[in-house]
């Protein structure tokens, strides 16, 4: 769903401290008009200065550069340049170095203009001077100045650490820049808490668990799309918001109209997704029974005995019990009834998978978010291992990783290490959640029941758990309930409503950062970023908020960030020091790693047996330990019927989400540019569909356009009814 703002906060900081969205969208037109003019006039391709011929020499002088940077719209952070005209920022194009978008960039990275000139931004800190909090309270902001905050919130640090409870801080964050993630570890690790918290148990954690059951990766698949002959995408929005976005976009025209043997296109979804739109075939499969699908798959893939033999007897484990669990119960006949797919279309399917070699069997949110969907993404990926997929051109591969230089040990008290022997207020690696990196949601409860002890103190870089989570309300009472919240961020948003202090940060394109892509390419690939203009505002990066209030702290805290670059350019300097010069780096922008080399079963196999593992030893290994019981199915990839929230009799309907181009993630939603094209299939903006399919609509008594509610035992929203056929009835 798109996202919306609440009312409250957002319109009192307007009228303090921002200007008028009208007067934004004639500020955004003239910076496109400066855009047309650049390629009237000819201006220089790089950073140089001229004078306008019709002006007197020193007069109307225009100043020009190109800026290497990269953006973070979305998690992709794509390599970009950015135009500057007199000190504006006027355009923004694909870095042409960068291998991992192939010099080109998404509709997103455009907004990125949007986001440095925002109206909404927040200019200077800010605290609150109305305890009560909720949505719809004012938060009374006042103005305050950097000293003052940073003060008030190292001494609510000091203060808890002096304590004894260094472990009731809370460090949470949605999408940051890598440089950003690391020193919020290293941060928590100095002040001695084992409570980070990133957002990332709201995206894809299923995809990253199914495969580390196979082959003991915990991480995001990476593909090698450029070279594959037949994708299989289970849910995957390849061309809407699967990460790298960018990267598929440019692969996505390579495979489909620059050779000669075109790639075919098989995408699995209940919705008509723009990446169905540009498919050779549509399955719109009942929402949560991907896993039995790709399991009925695998029924004709080994009974017809299409699969690599080779591989699967070089390479793999546990083949002979998958074997006969696939053959005894997924047969494409029962697959058909649960699906909704035919069983000949899955033969169809499985044949052509297991023939057209190479090929991905490529999983997404759409499948596996889903209950059980870990189970789901282990299922697909086995495909993989049928074709002999694993490490091979055109399949899948392993991401190789950029060799910063390693920072020293933290400096480490008796206090911090006491802390961090806490239990973790997201459970993440108990018998409740046995094999999970992060458990985002769990720590809203957590809180509410004060359990395993209650949170201290709060501090939220960039992120927005109280619009982004399902059951966002959990998270309104949550806040409600810690102490002292400290919110870290260019704009206010739903979570920073409840903050105490806010600290603006500059946007990317103000800011001293590294990045890399996420799993997508195979091959590593660093990018700079580096202010573009001068911070527009009294703002700071989040890397200076750390350093600063880590010196404040002292001791073992400041020890741990003394020689690492002591502020955001430094650190950056400091920890890309071993790949290239820094000279290089700024003046190109990025840093590719060596070209790929496939074939690695020797080293990328992270299981007992360093084998693919068809049965799980890696979840048997860690159910044993937590001594919790294990049947035959436990650890073999398989299908469970999903349970919904809700009786059928009340609600009838499934909910079936899905995340448009234009959804921007780093930001607020005022980028006008974002929303008149967001739902491009529909050629609307600026609203949002309650997609119905016509016999469902028939049965309500419901028209296209018709304004209706959706309700389920969460909550309930109000949206248009859109009427059309790309969504499976029901």
């Amino acid at each position: 769903m798109q996202r919306r703002n609440t009312g409250g906060a957002r319109g009192e900081l307007r009228g303090r401290f921002g200007m008028s969205r009208r007067t934004f969208i004639k500020l955004s037109g003239l910076a496109g008009a400066l855009v047309a003019a650049s390629r009237v006039f000819g201006f220089p391709a790089r950073g140089s200065a001229v004078s306008s011929p019709e002006l007197p020499e020193g007069e109307g002088v225009i100043s020009e550069k190109w800026v290497n940077t990269s953006c973070l719209n979305c998690a992709t952070r794509c390599a970009t340049r950015v135009r500057v005209v007199n000190g504006k920022a006027v355009k923004i194009t694909g870095n042409p170095l960068s291998r991992i978008s192939d010099g080109e960039n998404c509709a997103r990275a455009h907004v990125g203009l949007q986001v440095l000139y925002d109206p909404e931004r927040i200019t200077t800190p800010l605290k609150r001077t109305n305890p009560a909090k909720g949505r719809t309270v004012d938060p009374g902001w006042v103005p305050i100045s950097w000293e003052q905050a940073l003060g008030e919130v190292s001494d609510h640090l000091k203060a808890l650490r002096g304590a004894g409870q260094p472990h009731r801080l809370l460090l949470l964050y949605g999408l940051n820049t890598i440089s950003d993630e690391d020193i919020i570890h290293r941060f928590a690790d100095a002040y001695g808490t084992p409570n980070v918290i990133s957002a990332d148990g709201l995206d894809n954690e299923a995809d990253k668990a199914g495969e580390w059951m196979a082959d003991g990766n915990y991480d995001q698949s990476a593909y090698d799309l450029e070279r594959t002959n037949y994708i299989l995408s289970f849910g995957a929005s390849i061309l809407e918001s699967y990460k790298p976005l960018s990267r598929s976009l440019r692969m996505w025209g390579k495979i489909r109209r620059e050779r000669p043997n075109r790639a075919k296109v098989v995408v699995i979804d209940p919705r008509y997704s723009v990446t169905a739109i540009r498919s050779d075939q549509w399955l719109p499969i009942n929402p949560g029974t991907d896993g039995a699908l790709a399991m009925a798959i695998a029924n004709v893939i080994i009974s017809e005995g299409l699969y690599d033999a080779n591989f699967i007897k070089d390479w793999t484990i546990g083949f002979d019990e998958y074997k006969d669990l696939v053959l005894r119960y997924h047969n494409p006949e029962s697959a058909a009834v649960t699906t909704g797919i035919p069983a000949d279309t899955i033969r169809q399917i499985a044949r052509e998978f297991a023939q057209t070699k190479p090929a991905i069997a490529w999983r997404g949110r759409g499948a596996t978010s889903w209950p059980n969907g870990s189970y789901t993404s282990y299922a697909i990926f086995c495909l993989n291992a049928l074709a002999g997929s694993i490490d091979i051109p055109g399949g899948v591969t392993y991401q190789e990783n950029p060799g910063y230089r390693a920072m020293p040990e933290s400096a480490e008290d008796g206090i911090a290490r006491e802390g961090k022997s806490q239990p973790r207020l997201d459970l993440r690696k108990t018998t409740r959640f046995p094999a999970s990196v992060t458990v985002t949601n769990q720590v809203a409860d957590s809180i509410l029941e004060n359990k395993p002890y209650p949170a201290g103190m709060a501090i939220g870089f960039n992120s927005n758990f109280n619009m982004s989570a399902p059951g966002t309300g959990r998270w309104d009472e949550a806040l409600k309930k810690v102490p002292y919240y400290v919110h870290v961020a260019p704009f206010v948003s739903e979570m920073a409503t409840y903050a105490d202090i806010i600290l603006p940060t500059n946007t990317f394109m103000e800011e001293w950062a590294y990045d890399h892509s996420p799993p997508g390419s195979g091959f590593a690939e660093v990018k700079i970023k580096q202010p573009v203009v001068e911070p527009l505002y009294d703002t700071k990066g989040s890397l200076d908020i750390i350093f600063e209030v880590a010196r404040r702290l002292g001791g073992t805290v400041a020890q741990s960030f003394a020689g690492i670059g002591d502020d955001a350019q430094g650190f950056v300097k400091y920890r890309t020091g071993t790949l290239t010069s820094w000279e290089e780096f700024v003046e190109q922008g990025t840093w590719v790693g060596p070209a790929y080399q496939y074939y690695k079963y020797d080293r990328i196999f992270h299981t007992p047996s360093k084998k693919f593992e068809f049965r799980s030893g890696n979840l048997e290994a860690l159910l044993k330990k937590s001594g919790q019981a294990i049947d035959e199915l436990t650890c073999l990839p398989h299908y469970e019927e999903a349970g919904f929230l809700g009786d059928r009799s009340s609600y009838p309907l499934l909910l079936s989400t899905y995340q448009p181009l234009l959804n921007v993630e780093n930001g607020s939603q005022n980028y006008p540019w974002a929303q008149e094209m967001f739902l491009v299939e529909h050629g609307m903006g600026w609203t949002n569909y309650a997609e119905m399919n016509r016999l469902t609509a028939q049965s309500l008594g419901i028209k296209d356009g018709d304004m209706v509610w959706v309700e389920s035992a969460s909550g309930k929203i109000k949206a248009k009814a859109r009427v059309f056929e790309g969504i499976r009835p029901g």
